[in-house]
């Protein structure tokens, strides 16, 4: 069975894993940003990121704005 990688960005609010995203909703004065790492299994609008400080942390899919689509980055994952 194939791993799901969203390819066609119709799930998870268009986010794939190796997404740059920034996060929106926070308390911080500044937008965090963060990559995408992986999915969270039964609930479609909830991502794996791993912060800038090397933390990572769950966070709403819908919440988060895509910075630069894995597709599109330049720096090997």
């Amino acid at each position: 069975m194939e791993k799901f990688d969203n390819k066609e960005r119709h799930r998870y609010y268009g986010l794939r894993i190796g997404d740059l995203v920034e996060l929106n909703y926070t308390q911080k004065p500044e937008p965090p940003k963060a990559e995408v790492i992986e999915y969270c299994a039964g609930d479609n609008n909830r991502v794996l990121l791993r912060l800038e400080d090397g933390s990572e942390t769950d966070w709403v899919a819908e919440w988060c704005t895509i910075i630069t689509k894995v597709e599109d980055r330049k720096d090997k994952l």
